[in-house]
């Protein structure tokens, strides 16, 4: 009860900041061009940092790393679930991506560490699992395979060099870079904040970690459209369905099957409740599939992941 009553808080403070998003879009004060500048900002500063940190602070032990594979696991299977459905309803080949990718990679990094900062708030090893379970479970997955699949369900037909090379962009980043020291750090057990010499780094590292979720919110809000829901009634459902309830109850189920402790139960079955992930339409845009789509699935699915989540967490107790 004590984690269902925190969702909702953390959902409303998301809610506000949205509508706040809404508002300053609709007065001028920030615009649609604003939001790929603030989204740069979370991806190259603020995610990075609360990476590195959050892993630095802790000692991570193997044993962390068994709800990322779970995670991993319903991603694999999400996928072949919603690419078969989706054939059988017979959509063409470029909305089954849309479907597939929107029903498999939620958007675990960019909105799920925003709800864990507020669910979790006196809980630094809740972030801990969750950038593990994040970057192994969906960062590794989203950045290997999205490449293929968006190039095979898209018009373009790329060399196998030119998708090696978008496979491999994900280990170039800032956000690999920082959870690669993160775990050296932790480690080689270094010193942290309580060091005078490293207490700067460590604040800035804080001071980023903590605009993560407005800046975040703020750049989603921003380039929200309302999407035309009876033309995407049917994918949605399936999306809905499939990204939405049975990911995050199977995660539960599986959790509760392997043992793991409460509070990496609830990590995992908030970030496998997380609505579909931005990268997917940016993916299907770059290779000439429905990106058009993937937004529209995208942005309905995220309203509706506002009520699945606590729906969730409800029927799971």
């Amino acid at each position: 009860m004590h984690a269902f009553h925190n969702l909702v808080n953390a959902i409303l403070v998301i809610v506000f900041i949205y509508a706040l998003a809404l508002l300053l879009r609709r007065k001028g004060t920030l615009t649609e061009e604003h939001s790929l500048t603030l989204a740069r900002i979370v991806t190259d500063l603020c995610l990075p940092a609360i990476i590195f940190v959050s892993l630095a602070k802790q000692s991570i032990r193997l044993d962390q790393i068994a709800p990322a594979l779970v995670m991993l696991g319903l991603e694999l299977f999400c996928i072949a679930l919603a690419w078969s459905i989706s054939a059988l309803l017979k959509f063409n080949k470029a909305q089954q991506g849309a479907i597939i990718f929107c029903s498999a990679f939620g958007s675990s990094t960019f909105l799920g560490y925003s709800i864990i900062m507020q669910m979790f708030p006196h809980t630094p090893e809740a972030l801990s699992e969750a950038v593990l379970i994040s970057e192994i479970g969906v960062g590794y997955p989203i950045f290997i395979l999205g490449p293929n699949l968006a190039a095979y369900f898209g018009s373009e037909k790329l060399e196998a060099k030119l998708q090696w090379k978008s496979s491999l962009a994900f280990f170039k980043s800032p956000v690999f870079f920082a959870l690669l020291i993160g775990l050296l750090w932790c480690s080689f057990r270094l010193p942290g904040q309580e060091n005078a010499f490293l207490a700067p780094i460590f604040q800035l590292c804080n001071v980023l970690a903590s605009a993560l979720t407005p800046l975040a919110i703020l750049s989603v809000g921003l380039m929200f459209k309302l999407p035309h829901l009876r033309k995407i009634i049917a994918p949605l459902t399936i999306v809905i369905l499939l990204k939405l309830i049975i990911k995050p109850l199977l995660a539960s189920s599986l959790a509760t099957q392997f043992g793991f402790p409460e509070l990496w139960k609830e990590v995992l079955v908030l970030l496998a409740a997380m609505p579909p992930a931005v990268l997917g339409a940016v993916f299907l845009r770059r290779y000439g599939g429905d990106a058009s789509l993937a937004s529209a699935l995208l942005l309905a699915a995220s309203l509706v992941s506002c009520v699945t989540l606590v729906g969730v967490f409800w029927m799971i107790g």
